[in-house]
């Protein structure tokens, strides 16, 4: 894939289809946090195909906009929207986990990517690359080693009643979205902001190679699980399963690998039809959906989870309704209240200009 070094360079052409895959994002989201996530049943598992991989879309697509973001400022103008941003997904992360413990909220983790993401786009596109594939292996490695001889279980995510000895813990290797191994997708996304997007060619390349690894980690895992049997998720082999959210090298490798997969075919395919149309409208006001869909969660989600069938209705009402939020509230042009926060006028010296939607929120 043709890359291109950082730096300031003019802004890309907008490229609808990555609003369609933040939209896509944002459904499969909602159909985990939803729940239930223990299933039996072959169509059950195939509903919750998104456990494990939505999220990661989610936060590829987030370095693929910061990448953009970054390449179109410089000096103290970066500086003053980037900590906004910055300040106000830390504030909404840990405001909305305090609401509810039925939901992990993955904004937190956000705010703390981008806080590094200057840092690492300083890095050629090869060191950005190598960097990724160095954490893909030794953070789950530290997960491991952590969850072995310091703690031994998982916290959960970061609130406002967060006792102070654990938030690092959790925000950096214990947590439900530790950067340990959540900057993969990350840092895969910000070398992806350097690839030729709009080029089928690249396109294609992403939907190959992105699919075929995806697949081959997916089988591996499952073949792993099947040799190790009950000890699988035990001491050291768990570094060889691959189960969603088990922070663990395959699942990473998958689910990115499928991250680039979802985005190659939506910019290669999904700029066509109402139903593209309508998953882009939710993909240009992600952030405001995301943080809708937890509040509503947080009222009508019982302690115990939903029954399946229950579950299923329930996703399917909130993400449709909320998809038609977007298609209403966009209708004369207006961005979604909180995206219109997140780019607040004042923090900018001289009069906005448009911007691609490369650079939304994912």
């Amino acid at each position: 894939m043709t890359t291109a070094e950082p730096g300031p360079t003019p802004r890309p052409a907008r490229l609808h289809g990555l609003d369609v895959a933040r939209g896509l994002a944002i459904i499969g989201m909602i159909v985990v946090n939803v729940g239930p996530i223990q299933v039996d049943s072959l169509l059950q598992r195939l509903y919750l195909l998104p456990y494990g991989r939505a999220s990661v879309l989610f936060v590829t697509i987030a370095g693929i906009g910061m990448g953009f973001f970054l390449r179109g400022r410089t000096g103290a103008r970066r500086w003053r929207e980037l900590s906004w941003r910055i300040v106000l997904l830390l504030a909404l992360g840990l405001v909305l986990q305090t609401l509810t413990s039925s939901v992990s909220v993955i904004l937190t983790t956000y705010a703390l990517l981008f806080l590094l993401a200057p840092l690492a786009w300083r890095l050629s596109s090869r060191h950005l690359l190598t960097v990724a594939g160095v954490l893909t292996v030794a953070g789950p490695l530290w997960i491991v080693w952590h969850d072995l001889e310091v703690h031994g279980h998982a916290q959960g995510a970061v609130s406002l009643l967060t006792p102070r000895d654990e938030v690092v813990h959790s925000l950096l290797i214990a947590g439900p979205y530790p950067l340990a191994s959540w900057s993969v997708p990350f840092l895969a996304g910000l070398w992806l902001s350097r690839t030729a997007l709009g080029d089928p060619l690249v396109q294609r390349r992403l939907m190959l190679w992105g699919g075929t690894t995806a697949l081959a980690s997916f089988i591996l895992a499952d073949l792993a699980y099947s040799a190790l049997g009950p000890e699988a998720d035990v001491g050291w082999t768990r570094i060889l399963t691959g189960v969603g959210h088990g922070q663990m090298p395959l699942w990473i490798v998958s689910a990115t690998a499928g991250a680039c997969f979802v985005v190659g075919a939506c910019l290669r395919w999904g700029v066509r039809g109402r139903v593209s149309r309508w998953l882009a409208g939710g993909g240009t006001m992600a952030l405001t959906l995301y943080v809708l869909h937890v509040l509503v969660l947080a009222l009508i989600k019982p302690e115990d989870g939903f029954p399946f069938l229950v579950g299923v209705l329930t996703a399917t009402l909130l993400w449709a309704g909320l998809l038609a939020l977007a298609v209403v509230w966009q209708r004369e042009g207006r961005s979604g209240p909180l995206e219109r926060l997140l780019r607040t006028p004042w923090l900018r010296s001289t009069a906005p200009t448009p911007r691609p939607s490369q650079e939304r929120l994912s």
